[in-house]
């Protein structure tokens, strides 16, 4: 039974009530709450403004009535944050001090009506307690006492994006009937036995299934499983051998195939879930950190899943369709779940494990100093082992991390590396996952590698050169980055619509509190993300970002989006190509937390923004990469990362004055499986032209190189257009820009976008819909497909939109065809 209906909450001044009766001695001003849900997201639903100081400063409690089958039960809070009690009918059954352990009791079930009270106490108070020193102190968080008190860092870290701070009952509440056959708590394990696999089950069931027939299935195959008899229950256990499993990959490499795992108990048939087989490794050697997933080395991509609603915690269902969606779009192959949030339910492992995204997973400690105290240590080793329970058993967790940051900062606080160790994350955890996790591959902080911990070419790293440390592009080579993190982090504005929609129009960015608040900075520093974006606009496109905005606000946005998708694809081409060092890069972040110019690759409404597009043509599974060695020519490199040998046709194509091909020559190109090749662009050619512009001897004879690649059977896979003269480009009044849109039978429609004049950063913007592409340049002459989804599921009607260039001073409107 899912207790998910009639919740109501309310608050009081802390400590204001002891129980539930005292609630009737003062005034609550009650509103209905979704459970799972939050404080702040019962208060979103009801109009109603609340802020940190509130929601951590006053005791907030929740209740709900419910009807149920009278007699023994078990009640099961999934999480409720933070400082937890709970009474059912009156009487007090649990407390919990940790938002990420569930709170399990035995219970007694009236027949007719009961009230479920839960009281989340205010933090203000635990964190005003005087605690032992910490060895380290961090401005990363609002109170150093944090480092005492198991709650998620969300609205907790000063300068990051404004939001609230986690409070209520964030995971489901459940009430099982305590002789119910259905088994409880099922964990499974997968692992790789030579072409074969071996699965690992079990589950609890009532003590009364002692003598039952229990039994495990697989890929119609049967085993039998044990009983381990406890006070109440029975703990059945048992390994099911296969001789013969398809591998699963992360989708980039190859399929996903995945088996279903039944339990049958005395004939009845219950599914526990699916699993998948694959093996993961990783290569340290020389200071390297490179994945292998079944034996082949992998270019992991992606970004750091922050919640999507990480106001209302509301996760699922299609909120995880649309931004998972997003992410195997984007050719992205892994997440990383960052220590500061919270830990990810089982639905997300499972989107992952079927869409063929790799899991990052961070234990949720962050950037202060653990305390070495034998409670909390133990209520933190319950915390992560059923963590990594929930973890085991989905070919898609490949990592696990313990902390996020603490390493790093112990160090910068000046402690050498005996002084910084933690034996919890160097010993403790990494015991629990090598016991209950061994198919992963463990990382005991991030960053870590190197001496200190945060050099950038040992292990793993978190690199924000080019960035929030204003590092020229070409920074992304020169610090041998081994493995990001975390990285490219920027202030990217959401494109237009979701401006006028959420954000009040382009006047109020950059100066609006409201619009600053979805604005990153350092705490204690006086600059902020959008201050990295100015300083690289202007060092890209030459203009003074200051006068943009005070001129033509919206243009200033538009070259704002310009110059991160630029910095993006810059950098993520760099470490792409082959020879680089890097063997895996996951951007900061994929989701925004507020509306505005935050982190994410998607805003908060889940529409793509610039970057998004420019990482999607580069992490292409067969991806085309042109790359400025500067006296050394410009290289063309194809990667390809599937199990397939690529055969086609690559052609360079000189362009000048951005209407004029003066030469175009084709090469045919054979890549095998999950290799690469390169080409020098004047060897495609047929002879020395100065394709990079770096000698410089006289006026350029080009100001694009169109590289093109194609499949033998005629599709275009890939195109790059280099501007060897740099993203600053006159505005043109007349490019010849143009798009035809056609209905494809699905509900989706073909725009075909056309140019005659070189069109750079074309955008393609439809109210009602989602373009597959935008933010590319066109050549000369070129066409490109794009699909428009429709962005709901009811009905739209014909797209209405517009096709723009950053190098154009209007916007063509689309012709829509209606065959």
């Amino acid at each position: 039974m899912i207790l998910d209906e009639g919740w109501w909450c309310g608050s009081v001044a802390a400590g204001a009530v002891e129980d539930p009766k005292g609630l009737a001695g003062v005034a609550v001003d009650w509103m209905p709450a979704q459970v799972p849900g939050t404080v702040a997201g019962a208060c979103r639903a009801a109009g109603r403004a609340v802020g940190a100081a509130e929601l951590d400063g006053r005791d907030w409690w929740f209740r709900c009535r419910f009807d149920a089958a009278g007699g023994d039960g078990l009640l099961e809070l999934g999480g409720v944050a933070t400082v937890a009690d709970v009474w059912l009918n009156g009487q007090h059954v649990a407390h919990g001090e940790n938002m990420f352990r569930p709170l399990r009791q035995g219970v007694q079930v009236r027949p007719d009506g009961n009230e479920l009270v839960v009281r989340c106490a205010a933090l203000a108070p635990v964190l005003a307690q005087r605690r032992p020193r910490p060895r380290w102190k961090t401005y990363m968080v609002a109170h150093q006492n944090l480092r005492w008190v198991r709650t998620s860092l969300l609205g907790r870290v000063p300068g990051w994006a404004v939001v609230p701070p986690v409070v209520g009952l964030w995971r489901p509440v459940e009430l099982t009937p305590l002789g119910s056959p259905t088994p409880r708590r099922p964990r499974m394990r997968a692992s790789c036995d030579g072409p074969g696999g071996v699965v690992e089950a079990g589950f609890t069931l009532p003590a009364s299934t002692e003598g039952s027939s229990v039994q495990l299935h697989c890929a119609g195959r049967t085993a039998p499983l044990q009983p381990l008899v406890d006070a109440h229950d029975v703990r059945w256990h048992g390994t099911l051998r296969l001789p013969s499993v398809a591998r699963w990959w992360p989708h980039t490499h190859g399929p996903q195939p995945l088996y279903d795992v039944v339990a049958e108990v005395d004939g009845a048939v219950h599914r526990l879930g699916r699993v998948g087989f694959r093996t993961v490794g990783v290569d340290r050697t020389g200071g390297s950190f490179r994945l292998h997933v079944n034996g082949v080395p992998v270019f992991c991509r992606g970004a750091c899943w922050l919640p999507p609603d990480p106001v209302g915690l509301q996760r699922g269902g299609a909120l995880y369709d649309q931004r998972l969606g997003l992410v195997r779009a984007a050719n992205m192959n892994m997440l990383r779940v960052p220590g500061t949030t919270l830990y990810e339910d089982r639905e997300l492992l499972d989107r992952c494990d079927e869409l063929g995204i790799l899991v990052w997973q961070d234990a949720m400690f962050a950037f202060t100093d653990p305390p070495i105290d034998h409670h909390f240590e133990a209520d933190a080793a319950a915390e992560v082992g059923e963590a990594l329970r929930v973890l085991a058993g989905h070919p898609s967790v490949a990592v696990v991390c313990g902390n996020q940051e603490v390493e790093e900062i112990a160090a910068m606080n000046g402690l050498d590396g005996e002084h910084r160790a933690t034996p919890f994350f160097d010993e403790s955890v990494a015991g629990m996952v090598r016991s209950v996790l061994p198919t992963a591959v463990y990382v005991a902080s991030n960053p870590t590698g190197g001496d200190p911990p945060f050099r950038m070419d040992q292990g793993v790293s978190q690199y924000f050169g080019v960035g929030g440390y204003l590092r020229p592009p070409d920074d992304a080579r020169r610090s041998r980055v081994r493995f990001a993190a975390e990285c490219l982090a920027f202030a990217t504005p959401p494109e237009p619509d979701t401006v006028a929609e959420v954000c009040g129009g382009a006047s109020r960015a950059g100066h609006d509190p409201e619009w600053k608040a979805g604005v990153h900075h350092d705490a204690g520093r006086s600059w902020d993300m959008e201050d990295v974006r100015d300083h690289y606009m202007a060092e890209l496109f030459g203009v003074d970002p200051r006068q943009e905005r005070y001129v033509d606000a919206e243009r200033a946005l538009e070259l704002g989006r310009a110059t991160n998708a630029r910095l993006m694809e810059a950098v993520m081409t760099e470490w792409r190509r082959p020879g680089s060092t890097c063997s895996g890069a996951l951007v900061l972040a994929m989701c925004d937390l507020r509306a505005g110019a935050g982190w994410g690759l998607v805003d908060v409404l889940g529409r793509p923004k610039a970057p998004w597009y420019a990482l999607r043509r580069v992490l292409q599974p067969v991806a085309l990469l042109a790359v400025d060695e500067g006296l050394n020519g410009l290289a063309l490199h194809v990667v390809n990362d599937t199990a397939d040998p690529f055969h086609g046709r690559l052609a360079v194509e000189l362009v000048v004055h951005g209407d004029v091909s003066v030469e175009r020559r084709e090469v045919p190109v054979e890549v095998p499986a999950r290799g690469s090749r390169t080409f020098d662009c004047e060897a495609v050619i047929g002879g020395w032209r100065d394709a990079a512009y770096a000698y410089r001897f006289s006026p350029p004879a080009h100001d694009a190189v169109v590289a093109t690649l194609s499949a033998d059977d005629g599709p275009v896979v890939a195109q790059v257009v280099h501007l060897p003269l740099g993203q600053a480009r006159p505005l043109e009044h007349d490019l010849g820009l143009g798009a035809v849109a056609r209905p494809r039978g699905d509900g989706t429609w073909a725009l075909d976008v056309s140019t005659v004049r070189l069109a750079q950063w074309v955008t393609v913007r439809v109210p009602g819909f989602t373009a597959d592409d935008s933010w590319f340049h066109l050549p000369p002459g070129g066409r490109r497909p794009v699909v428009l989804r429709p962005e709901g599921t009811g009905p739209v009607g014909a797209p209405r939109g517009s096709v723009g260039a950053l190098n154009a001073v209007a916007r063509a409107p689309i012709t829509v065809v209606d065959r």
